[in-house]
């Protein structure tokens, strides 16, 4: 039997665990990755909110609809030489007899420039349900339980992708139309870069982004001194008692009342 039990029930369970998504609080990240055939880089932040707590034994927590609101800054580089034909002025021969033709230089203007596009910023907010195993460990002179991931659930992004790549679209018509000569080719080249940014790819790109928020994503619910004082000093003859805890423990019980419950092992300081 253990020296002291705590038992929750759902509902003070889901307390807890609203408690701990806003200490959690907003988490970021950064790196590169590819959208199509174009180099993308992006930062993303993201917090977590609300959901419904089931538990359910041995150890397992079930947060359904728990909402993961994130923004997320998606900036391209694009080169238009891979859209856009090379504009050339041929070389005109004027026959001259008995003399070698009398040609211009066929003239070329330079390449095209490589445009850098965004970041284009887009914030929404996706609901997902997953388990989570109870986790108790010492933390320096602390013990905590969390509760972490067991699995990345799958994400429903191709709506939020939908808009994402419209932002894109925008920017690159407007990155296009500081280029120079481009007006003949301008509806060919974001047509042609549009139909390679698209739902799909965006979507490909926004799940491993996401999935990095969820991936080992841990929220601590319980935290306690390992050394704790249980009675104050009373006198000079009188000293404070102290007591350790030795070991902690976290299951779910089934009974009448699904209950958390936390035991705790303990020992003179």
């Amino acid at each position: 039997m253990p020296d002291i039990q705590v038992a929750v029930d759902e509902a003070q369970a889901g307390q807890l665990v609203t408690t701990a998504q806003a200490l959690l609080g907003t988490q970021s990240q950064s790196g590169g990755g590819s959208l199509g055939p174009f180099s993308a880089n992006w930062s993303a932040s993201a917090n977590f909110t609300g959901g419904s707590i089931d538990l359910r034994a041995p150890d397992i927590i079930r947060i359904s609809g728990m909402d993961m609101n994130f923004t997320v800054g998606i900036g391209l580089s694009i080169d238009l030489n891979d859209f856009l034909p090379r504009l050339c002025i041929p070389a005109i021969c004027i026959p001259i007899p008995f003399l070698p033709d009398l040609c211009t230089p066929r003239i070329c203007l330079p390449p095209w420039p490589t445009i850098s596009i965004g970041p284009i910023s887009h914030s929404g907010t996706v609901d997902f349900t997953a388990d989570f195993r109870l986790l108790a460990s010492q933390d320096g002179t602390d013990w905590k339980i969390e509760i972490q991931i067991v699995n990345i659930p799958s994400l429903s992004l191709d709506a939020i992708s939908a808009l994402i790549v419209t932002g894109l679209i925008g920017a690159v018509a407007l990155a296009l139309l500081a280029v120079p000569f481009i007006g003949p080719l301008l509806s060919l080249a974001t047509a042609a870069i549009g139909a390679v940014i698209g739902v799909a790819a965006v979507t490909g790109l926004l799940g491993p982004i996401l999935g990095l928020f969820l991936n080992g994503l841990a929220f601590e619910v319980y935290r306690q001194p390992e050394v704790q004082q249980v009675l104050p000093n009373m006198g000079a003859n009188d000293p404070e008692v102290e007591i350790k805890i030795t070991a902690l423990s976290a299951q779910v019980l089934i009974s009448d009342e699904d209950e958390l419950v936390i035991d705790a092992e303990i020992a003179a300081a």
